[in-house]
This record gives C-alpha cells, sequence and structure tokens, in this order.
C-alpha cells in the first residue's frame, strides 16, 4: 500500500530528469541536441597549446554547438552529445585527444 501511494512521487522527482525535446517558449532545439560534430579533420591540433582563439576554431572547424574541455585531472560524464566537441588536454594545457560525443 505504501509503494503504491510513493509511485507518483518518485514518477514525478524523475521526470525533471528527461531533457525536453525543445524549449516551449522559442520552439528551439537547446545546444547540445542540435546539429552534429566532425572532428576528424582537427587532428593537426594535437600537441598544441589549448587557448580560447584555437577553442573557439575547433569548435567552428568541427561545426560543433558546444565544447567540452577535459582538463588533465578533471572528471567527465559519460553522457552522449552527437553534437559535442570534447578536447581532452595535459597539465600543461596541451591537446593530447579530440573527439565528438
Amino acid at each position: 500500500m505504501k509503494l503504491a501511494l510513493m509511485l507518483p512521487f518518485a514518477l514525478a522527482s524523475l521526470s525533471g530528469c528527461i531533457p525536453a525535446a525543445e524549449n516551449a517558449e522559442t520552439g528551439q532545439n537547446p545546444p547540445e541536441l542540435s546539429g552534429s560534430c566532425d572532428a576528424s579533420s582537427l587532428a593537426y591540433a594535437v600537441g598544441k597549446t589549448l587557448n580560447q582563439e584555437l577553442e573557439a576554431k575547433l569548435k567552428s572547424e568541427a561545426k560543433a554547438s558546444v565544447v567540452r574541455v577535459a582538463p588533465h585531472d578533471g572528471v567527465i560524464t559519460m553522457d552522449y552529445s552527437p553534437a559535442r566537441l570534447n578536447i581532452f588536454t595535459d597539465e600543461a594545457s596541451k591537446i593530447i585527444r579530440i573527439n565528438c560525443g
């Protein structure tokens, strides 16, 4: 009986974890859900020091909506976003890997 009473509250609290398909006010998808990313031509940047200009250039070339920089000692989530460019750096801010997702 108690489970039946608690179930609606549990489901309501979980509904906040599901991203909305589009913004109700603007009718547009959030940036991480729209577009796609292609990092296949960005290998030239591996070994370079990451700065704001290079980050913007890589984002543009990859046609990414969002950039996530993962520092050498950082922790990132394992969620997948096809429009996100991931840039992994070492302790000296040199790029060690680039991919989309």
